[in-house]
């Protein structure tokens, strides 16, 4: 019987090429994955990997074996779907990705309904910004992942995942409480002129902001370069300059700050549910995943500029 971490090892050297990628991916040393190699090697007797330049090439050996991994896997995913059928009501681990805001926004309010209405599921949450979160489910360290894309720049996801679209976030101009724009019908950045603007240091909010600045030939300063959001509302309030930000995860908006809708064609975000083609749908995570579109559903409704 072969040891399921050297298989998986192997599998992620075979994907990856290199040792020193696998070992990232696995959150291991190299000096690890090396030794699980050579153990494999001593176990099997027979050449796994060739190196070929930089890169190490699967003998058809290693790819016998790294298929059996991903069988392996399957299997065992299979069983735990037919243990928790067995139990007749939904019940198990739940493992999800998902980027800071969807974890705040969406995540959860999803655990707190679990704990209500499901308590046998326990749900695991990893913050992964969505490159991390696609890669995580494409290796099987979690069971699906939240993740964005931007209408103007769309995320790379592999074929062999699957995605649903769960919603799209807006993003609203936050302006000090009084400002001139709280008063007006519709607002876009050329009717700003003179205004000081904090934004992220290299966010696709600040490429399309400086942007759209330049091409409205409006004067503007950048007053603060800030990632976070809460940040920048509080920057905004003490009157350092005006911020964009999403509306998803957005904490209550302090005294002394309001949102305005622009009416600017501003980036915004499309919400995605990703998860392998080849997923075991357990009942648990069947529940989950409902569960996670009902919730982006509502959410994201009620945060429509158009809901009542």
């Amino acid at each position: 019987m072969f040891d399921r971490e050297l298989l998986r090892s192997l599998r992620a050297v075979v994907e990856l090429g290199t040792v020193t990628a696998a070992a990232e991916h696995l959150r291991y040393t190299p000096s690890a994955v090396s030794q699980q190699l050579a153990r494999l090697h001593r176990e099997t007797g027979i050449e796994l990997l060739v190196r070929r330049g930089r890169y190490l090439r699967p003998t058809p050996a290693a790819r016998i074996l790294a298929a059996a991994a991903t069988e392996m896997d399957t299997v065992d995913a299979r069983t735990r779907a037919r243990l928790e059928e067995l139990q007749g009501t939904p019940a198990g681990r739940v493992t999800m990705a998902g980027f800071p805001t969807a974890c705040r926004g969406l995540v959860a309010p999803l655990v707190a309904h679990l704990a209500a209405h499901h308590p046998g599921i326990s749900l695991v949450v990893h913050e992964s910004y969505p490159e991390d979160g696609v890669d995580k489910t494409l290796h099987g360290e979690v069971d699906l992942a939240v993740v964005h894309e931007w209408e103007q720049l769309p995320l790379t996801i592999p074929a062999v995942l699957s995605t649903a679209v769960l919603g799209v976030d807006e993003v609203d101009l936050i302006v000090p409480s009084g400002h001139p724009a709280t008063r007006w019908e519709t607002v876009t950045v050329a009717d700003l002129p003179g205004e000081r603007w904090i934004t992220d240091t290299t966010g696709i909010y600040a490429r399309w902001l400086q942007q759209s600045l330049e091409a409205a030939r409006v004067p503007y300063e950048m007053a603060g370069l800030v990632n976070e959001h809460e940040t920048q509302i509080q920057l905004t309030a003490h009157h350092l300059g005006l911020s964009l930000v999403p509306r998803l995860g957005r904490p209550p908006l302090p005294e002394g700050v309001e949102a305005v809708a622009l009416s600017d064609r501003v980036p915004r975000r499309r919400l995605l549910r990703v998860e392998r083609e080849d997923t075991i749908d357990r009942p648990a995570l069947t529940l989950v995943r409902q569960a996670l579109d009902r919730q982006a559903h509502s959410i994201l409704e009620a945060m429509s500029p158009d809901s009542p």
